[in-house]
């Protein structure tokens, strides 16, 4: 069986075009979602722009008819648990039943946007406490609308108590960043705890280059090589592997651009065929 495989959304910009034109490519290109983040700016960045979440997610469920789309991940801690509960039905509907709701309780990276939007930021049992009543809500019988399931949840976050809520309130469990040994303990784990079905995702950056020669090139350019999955289709096949194994049900890849090559065109011809 094919992992699936989703890509995250260039949501870092001042114009819609960029980012709506992608979920469009993605789903023709045949990728199994599109997700979007959930940052007042980038982390450390706050002259930057990048869309709001809710209003991307509902843009990009319009934008596009049969391709997942989902939050990776909602700090549940920015909004009131009814807000972003009413909120996802509302993204929901306008795609058609396609959403996974991702949602995080926020981390110490995560405090500047509170503390600059004049947000209480609170301690992990309240940061934790508001991912619990957030999911309650999202099962709230006067939020559901009729035809449409309640969308699936993901949690996401490496700590053992953010995992244990996952554990036992969501449909799944998100990862981002770290290797395959760490992911194939921590999702045997969970899914042991959770003692269901249950989903585990994997996410982060992919720096894909068609040769070797761009490839150290593109990675001399950059200070988080070692923060990267990187390589050539072959070795990048491989490392994504590695992920399925360990448990992964899903890929949530943030691939790099560049100006040389189209990084997407390349995933799926010469990467995509060998997760299987």
């Amino acid at each position: 069986m094919m992992a699936r495989v989703s890509v995250t959304l260039p949501q870092f910009r001042t114009e819609a075009a960029p980012m709506l034109d992608a979920a469009r490519r993605a789903e023709a290109l045949g990728f199994d979602g599109v997700y979007v983040f959930d940052h007042l700016f980038p982390l450390g960045s706050p002259d930057r722009p990048i869309f709001e979440v809710f209003v991307a997610l509902g843009a990009v469920a319009a934008a596009t008819t049969t391709i997942g789309i989902g939050t990776l991940v909602v700090r549940a801690p920015i909004r009131p648990a009814w807000t972003t509960a009413k909120a996802a039905w509302s993204a929901q509907a306008i795609s058609g039943g396609r959403l996974t709701l991702g949602l995080g309780a926020a981390d110490s990276l995560s405090k500047p946007e509170f503390e600059a939007y004049g947000l209480p930021f609170g301690s992990v049992a309240e940061r934790i406490g508001t991912v619990r009543e957030t999911i309650t809500a999202l099962h709230a019988p006067e939020l559901q609308l009729p035809g449409f399931a309640v969308p699936k949840t993901w949690i996401g976050g490496r700590s053992a108590q953010i995992r244990s809520v996952a554990a036992e309130l969501s449909d799944g469990w998100n990862a981002w960043g770290g290797d395959a040994t760490r992911l194939a303990a921590e999702s045997t784990a969970i899914r042991a705890r959770a003692g269901r079905p249950f989903e585990v995702s994997w996410g982060g950056q992919v720096l894909l280059a068609p040769d070797e020669r761009r490839l150290m090139e593109r990675l001399a350019e950059r200070d988080d090589a070692d923060r990267l999955v990187a390589g050539t289709p072959e070795s990048v096949a491989e490392q994504l592997l590695e992920f399925v194994a360990a448990g992964a049900d899903e890929l949530v890849l943030s691939l790099l651009s560049s100006p040389d090559w189209d990084s997407w065109d390349l995933f799926v011809e010469e990467v995509r065929p060998h997760l299987a």
